[in-house]
């Protein structure tokens, strides 16, 4: 049911690429929100969540209008973790089954997640590094919220969320960057460190081997008490322009250098794809990420262009390779997956 209105493939909204494309897959701009008077969801049993469930969708549908409504009572774990997989729902919502819900817009770009780990949380993303227009159009949705229901808010710690370091204009921005320049000069530990000085955090995705295979990771503002939102704004697409600046420049660095080094792993990663039979998961992001930086340094010619080498992070994960290929076993995923990944390099032949 799923898979018919979201297709297993690279999500619409992140389709068109964007700015620094080669470096920031996404932007995203998040906020959260709690109703004023009422306790946290992890607070509340089963039948209190489905009741302010009941009550919050009543009260937000208007501006949530264009958006389709997914209650968990019906999603089965593997729907809520293919939502998660593409980006398209919180992390959180897979530890509620029960009196959760999640809005989602038809592109994909915005989400909704309700009584996760707050009463609302509400995303809006770009693909690239535009972070201003992501922010401006979630600023537009909270200005609507506001309107509809009341948030909580106190005079000295500002919006109140469950997670102490998220009170304040209870405003995340956050980044997915593909810096393989920086992992192979040795520079992340040196980056991660820098980011934290600044109040920003470098960090795996949650499924820790696509970070450490395919060298994507998020960058997240950290703190928000006491910082206006434009403030915050300002200082994260610093941020993140120093990030940007770093990995081309860390690019060049080992192109310049090892440059025959790094066609080989490219290379081998092409003939690995077109010959292996099995590639188990963590091999698969390793081969997407030789595959992306490759399109993206122009070494493999036509054989992929980027935006399929992206597409192979996103079928490649669990649930989307199933959805495409069918149940199985470990041994039978990690022969569709190989398939799969065959068939895209046929697309640029």
């Amino acid at each position: 049911m799923i898979e018919s209105i979201y297709p297993p493939k690279l999500p619409e909204w992140l389709s068109s690429g964007g700015e620094d494309f080669e470096v920031v897959l996404a932007s995203e701009a998040v906020y959260v929100r709690n109703i004023d008077g009422k306790a946290f969801p992890n607070r509340l049993n089963e039948m209190e969540l489905k009741d302010f469930r009941r009550s919050l969708v009543g009260n937000i549908e208007n501006t949530l209008r264009a958006f389709k409504l997914w209650e968990t009572d019906i999603l089965r774990s593997e729907d809520r973790r293919f939502f998660v997989e593409r980006f398209s729902a919180p992390v959180e919502i897979l530890e509620r089954p029960i009196g959760a819900a999640l809005f989602l817009s038809e592109d994909e770009s915005k989400w909704l997640g309700l009584n996760t780990s707050d009463h609302l949380q509400f995303r809006v993303a770009k693909g690239g590094s535009d972070i201003e227009t992501a922010y401006r159009n979630a600023r537009i949705i909270e200005e609507s919220l506001e309107n509809e229901v009341p948030f909580a808010y106190s005079s000295r710690y500002g919006f109140l969320t469950s997670r102490p370091t998220e009170c304040g204009t209870a405003l995340v921005l956050r980044f997915y960057v593909h810096i393989p320049g920086v992992i192979f000069t040795d520079g992340f530990i040196n980056l991660r460190d820098k980011l934290l000085k600044s109040g920003t955090v470098l960090r795996p995705l949650n499924d820790e081997s696509l970070s450490s295979e395919g060298h994507i990771f998020i960058v997240h503002t950290a703190h928000t008490l006491g910082i206006d939102e434009e403030e915050l704004l300002g200082s994260a697409q610093e941020m993140l322009d120093e990030i940007i600046q770093m990995e081309y420049e860390a690019r060049a660095d080992i192109m310049s250098k090892a440059r025959s080094q790094i066609e080989n792993k490219i290379m081998r990663g092409i003939g690995i794809l077109t010959h292996a039979r099995i590639i188990a998961k963590r091999e698969g992001y390793a081969l997407a990420n030789a595959l992306r930086l490759g399109a993206a340094e122009s070494i493999i010619g036509d054989a992929i262009d980027i935006l399929s080498a992206t597409e192979l992070y996103f079928v490649g994960q669990p649930v989307h390779l199933a959805r495409l290929t069918g149940e199985g076993d470990e041994l039978t995923a990690d022969t569709n997956r190989a398939e799969l990944f065959r068939s895209y390099l046929k697309q640029g032949d």
